[in-house]
């Protein structure tokens, strides 16, 4: 290919090459432009209740930022001062307010100052993104001016004495609390003596209360019962089984006529009876069961099975036809007629 050649295709080249490389240009600076023109949208701001306070006084803050839907935002890290002057109380979290098609994020300081002066609350930085964008961009807030001032004094004035608390009668409602501690510390006392005392009687701190004495009829019948279910003559037992029938016995004589009957004789047990309204035949059988347990006992007997039962039997009767219609007496009047019964018989 000759020079000539060469210098004609150059220019063709170029003519292609330029329009292509004059679109892509014209598309990135069109990204670019509306980019910037998104991030401008983004607005930062930040407010104080007052611009002037007194040395000590608290106002609110307002920090935050309004930016598209969609955007992300990194909030500025605020510590306990907002500068070497200001200190920051109390912080609030941040609220959301959607705004059209926008989002308002906001915040609420409390502040203070013990320093007097006229200082500059700097921007506060919010760094934010695109959806479309992973360049993060910077919204600043507006520059604050926080004019702290002394009371004045006025120095011509004498100096005037500090005075003193000045002090309120007490109420009732203030002593109450008191009084009822007092009750309560005396009724501490007085239950411990009383706990003292009941310990040295060896007496229970809380007695139970007792329960009701059955009658000495059904105290027996429910003896004879369990005697019977025992079996015990039906297993050769035979002294054992007259002794209970005849303690059984003799427990619901002392119990019903209030005599000794348990250390009594046999003999002296029905003269006892003979002088209580006892129908003989009852008194009989009664004789009966005694003498013929006092041969097992001591002679060695040996009942018939007829005789076994029958004298269980003869012992229900008789508890039975003597039993009391009226209230068992208490057991101080039982106590009473055993020692009285006693005596008559020394």
């Amino acid at each position: 290919m000759d020079q000539e050649s060469k210098m004609k295709i150059k220019p063709t080249y170029l003519y292609l090459i330029r329009p292509i490389m004059a679109r892509l240009l014209m598309v990135v600076s069109l990204v670019i432009v509306l980019q910037i023109s998104r991030a401008q949208t983004v607005e930062a701001f930040a407010s104080i209740d007052s611009s002037s306070i007194m040395i000590g006084d608290q106002i609110g803050m307002e920090i935050g930022v309004r930016l598209p839907n969609g955007f992300l935002v990194e909030w500025p890290s605020i510590g306990d001062t907002v500068n070497s002057h200001i200190e920051i109380l109390k912080t609030s979290g941040i609220d959301s307010v959607v705004v059209d098609n926008s989002i308002l994020l906001s915040q609420r300081l409390l502040i203070t100052s013990f320093d007097s002066g006229y200082f500059e609350i700097k921007p506060f930085e919010f760094h934010f993104k695109t959806p479309e964008d992973s360049n993060s961009f910077l919204a600043n807030t507006n520059t604050l001016f926080l004019q702290v001032s002394t009371p004045v004094v006025d120095t011509a004035q004498a100096f005037k004495a500090i005075k003193g608390p000045v002090e309120e009668p007490y109420t009732f409602v203030e002593a109450l609390p008191w009084i009822l501690l007092g009750f309560g510390v005396v009724a501490l006392i007085i239950a411990g003596i009383w706990i003292l005392r009941r310990r040295k009687k060896n007496q229970p701190v809380f007695a139970r209360k007792p329960k009701p004495k059955l009658p000495p009829h059904v105290v027996a019948i429910t003896k004879y019962e369990e005697l019977r279910l025992s079996k015990l003559w039906q297993q050769g037992l035979l002294k054992p089984y007259y002794t209970q029938l005849t303690d059984i016995t003799r427990e619901y004589l002392e119990n019903r006529y209030h005599f000794d009957a348990l250390e009594m004789t046999t003999d002296e047990i029905l003269e006892a009876c003979s002088s209580h309204q006892i129908n003989d035949t009852i008194r009989g059988k009664l004789k009966n069961v005694l003498q013929l347990a006092d041969l097992v006992k001591f002679a060695k007997e040996k009942p018939t099975a007829l005789e076994n039962d029958l004298c269980l039997n003869h012992c229900i009767d008789f508890v039975e036809e003597t039993k009391a219609s009226q209230t068992v007496p208490d057991e101080t009047t039982h106590t009473k007629s055993l020692t009285e019964n006693k005596l008559s018989n020394v």
